[in-house]
C-alpha cells in the first residue's frame, strides 16, 4: 500500500545554517516545494521588515508561495536572494531533513529517499550568535523554534514530528534544565512527538564521574594545542561540603570553590558558582579557561581538579563534563573518562524519543553514540537507528554520506510520521502520538546482538 502523507507536517530544527530548498529532495513530482513554512531566525534589517512571524518579532517567515517563486528563478543563487536559507555549514540541515522526508528524484537510487517522503515540512533555520559560519545556537532560540512549529501545526490541524539533531553538555544531564523541562512540558500540547539525537560523545572522553572521599585522587584532563576557550562543568550535590581546586600545568593551585577570577601571564581563569535553582537542586561550578591578553591559545598540557573535604559528605558523587566535540579538539579530554552518561542535552529530557546510532558495517552500536543512563538513572537512548554512512541530500545538489546520531534521529522521525499518519490521519488511532507512540516504537524495535536489553547503548533496540 502506498502511504500518502500530504496532510502531514514534519518539522526539522536546525542547529546552524538552514536548508537547500532548491534541492530536488524537497520538491514534489511537479517540481513544487514541499516546505509549508520556513522561518529563518537570522534575517535582519530591511529583509526582515514585514516578515517577522507574529509573536516573535525577529527573523523572516516564508510560505510555500514565496519558496516556489524562488525556485521558479531556475537559479540557486537568485533563489537565495528571494528566500535566503543558506545551509553552507556542511549541509547539516539539508541532510537531516532529507533523511527524514526527502523525495526520490527521477533516476536516483531508492536509498536516497527519505522515510516520510511525501510529508510537508516546516523548517526553522536557527539563529546563530554571530554572523558568518561561526557562532553557536542559544537554547532560547530552539525553544522559540519549537513553539513556532507547534503553533503552525495547530493552525494547519496537522500532527507533527519535531526532530532535534542538536546536543550540548551544558547541564546536569538529569532532565532538569529549563530547556529540557520546556521540551517535556510540550508533550501534552497538540498531537506531537519530539525526537532527539543522543549525541556523539560516547568515546569523546568528555565526561567523568568521581566519588569525593578522603582517598579521592585528582581528576586529570588534557587540554590540547590551539584551544581558545575551554569550559569545565562540575556538578555536585548541594548537601556535600568540600572545597574545589584547579591545578594548572605550571603547578599553580587555584581555589575555585566560590566565584573567582584569576589572571596571570599565561592564562585567564573564571569560575562561576551557581547555587540550586527552582529547576535543579544540584550545585554547578563552571570553570572557563582562556588565554591571557597577548596569547592566542590556552596553555596545553595536563590540568586537574581536586577536592578537599571540609564538612559533611552525604553523597559525594560529582559529575564533570567538557564541551562537545563540535567545540573542542580531539586531544582535549579527561585522562580516565567515564563513557556512560554521555547522551547530550536535550536527549536527557523526559517524554522525548532519544536516538542512538547503529553501525550497519560492523553490526554493532557506533562507538561514538552517546550512552546512558541519565545522571538521575533513566534509560537513554530509548532506540537506535542507522547512523553511519547514511545517504543524504548534499547542499548544492547531489547526495552525500553522513555519520552521527544527528543522522540517525531523522530516520526515527520519518518512521514516527508514518505511524502517526496511519493512526491519526487515517483514523485508526487518534491518540497515536507522544508517550503512546514512543511505547509502540520501542516495543517493536529489534534487539542488537551482544547488547544488554534494555541497555545504555541501544535502549530498546534498532528500528
Amino acid at each position: 500500500m502506498k502511504v500518502q502523507l500530504e496532510r502531514y507536517c514534519l518539522k526539522k530544527n536546525l542547529t546552524q545554517g538552514g536548508i537547500d530548498y532548491f534541492h530536488s529532495a524537497f520538491r514534489d513530482y511537479d517540481g513544487k516545494t514541499r516546505l509549508l513554512y520556513l522561518w529563518n531566525q537570522n534575517i535582519e534589517g530591511e529583509m526582515a521588515q514585514g516578515r517577522e512571524p507574529s509573536g516573535y518579532g525577529y527573523g523572516a517567515q516564508y510560505d510555500s508561495g514565496d519558496i516556489n517563486n524562488a525556485i521558479d528563478t531556475g537559479n540557486r543563487r537568485f533563489a537565495e536572494m528571494i528566500v535566503p536559507a543558506s545551509d553552507g555549514l556542511g549541509g547539516h540541515g539539508t541532510a537531516v531533513a532529507s533523511i527524514a522526508a526527502g523525495s526520490l528524484p527521477e533516476g536516483q537510487r531508492v536509498s536516497v529517499r527519505g522515510i516520510a517522503y511525501e510529508s510537508g515540512l516546516i523548517v526553522v533555520a536557527l539563529k546563530r550568535s554571530s554572523a558568518g559560519s561561526g557562532g553557536y545556537t542559544r537554547t532560547i532560540d530552539i525553544m522559540e523554534g519549537i513553539d513556532y512549529v507547534l503553533r503552525k501545526a495547530i493552525e494547519l490541524k496537522m500532527p507533527v514530528v519535531i526532530n532535534l539533531s542538536f546536543g550540548t553538555n551544558e547541564g546536569a544531564h538529569d532532565g532538569n534544565t529549563l530547556f529540557e523541562n520546556y521540551i517535556t512540558d510540550i508533550n501534552g500540547i497538540w498531537k506531537n512527538i519530539v525526537v532527539v539525537a543522543a549525541g556523539n560523545e560516547g568515546d569523546s572522553r568528555h565526561h567523568v564521574r568521581t566519588q569525593v572521599s578522603e582517598d579521592s585522587e585528582r581528576t586529570e584532563f588534557a587540554i590540547g594545542e590551539n584551544e581558545r576557550n575551554i569550559r569545565v562543568f562540575i556538578w555536585k550535590y548541594f548537601q556535600d561540603e568540600f572545597e574545589t581546586f584547579l591545578n594548572t600545568p605550571s603547578g599553580k593551585r587555584i581555589n575555585i570553590t566560590d566565584s573567582v577570577t584569576v589572571s596571570s601571564s599565561r592564562e585567564n581563569i573564571d569560575n562561576v558558582m551557581v547555587m540550586p535553582t527552582p529547576y535543579n537542586a544540584k550545585q554547578l561550578m563552571e570553570v572557563q579557561i582562556r588565554p591571557n591578553v597577548g596569547a592566542d591559545y590556552i596553555v596545553s598540557g595536563i590540568w586537574s581538579i581536586e577536592f578537599l573535604i571540609t564538612g559533611s559528605i552525604k553523597c559525594g558523587v560529582v559529575d564533570m563534563w567538557l564541551p562537545t566535540l563540535e567545540a573542542v579538539g580531539l586531544s582535549t579530554g579527561f585522562l580516565r573518562p567515564s563513557p556512560d552518561t554521555t547522551v547530550t542535552i536535550p536527549a536527557t529530557a523526559r517524554k522525548v524519543l532519544s536516538v542512538g546510532a547503529f553501525n550497519e558495517l560492523s553490526g554493532s552500536m557506533a562507538a561514538f553514540s552517546g550512552r546512558g543512563y541519565t545522571a538521575d538513572g533513566r534509560l537513554v537512548p530509548l532506540i537506535a537507528a542507522y547512523g553511519v554512512d547514511v545517504d543524504a541530500a548534499g547542499y548544492g545538489g547531489g547526495y552525500v554520506k553522513k555519520t552521527g546520531t544527528s543522522f540517525a534521529a531523522p530516520k526515527v522521525s520519518g518512521y514516527a510520521a508514518r505511524i502517526m499518519e496511519w493512526g491519526i490521519v487515517m483514523e485508526n488511532d487518534e491518540n497515536m502520538y507522544g508517550e503512546k507512540l514512543i511505547a509502540y516504537m520501542t516495543k517493536y524495535a529489534a534487539g542488537i546482538e551482544g547488547e544488554q536489553m534494555p541497555g545504555i547503548r541501544q535502549g530498546w533496540g534498532l528500528i
